[in-house]
């Protein structure tokens, strides 16, 4: 996460998932040692940042 981010206020939102889909993620978050919260926010920020970095790319 970008320096000027760490400070900012979080918030939270629902996911829906097929229980399945959730209980994977959960042990697998479990076994590289993170939360699922923190894994989520990680991915998220990868997606993110992939989509800004094509837009920056397509605007050249």
């Amino acid at each position: 996460m970008p320096d000027d981010k760490k400070d900012e206020p979080t918030v939270s939102f629902r996911v829906f998932l097929p229980e399945s889909l959730r209980t994977e993620f959960k042990v697998w978050c479990a076994r590289e040692n993170t939360n699922m919260s923190e894994k989520a926010r990680t991915l998220i920020e990868q997606w993110v940042q992939t989509k800004i970095d094509a837009d920056k790319k397509q605007r050249q």
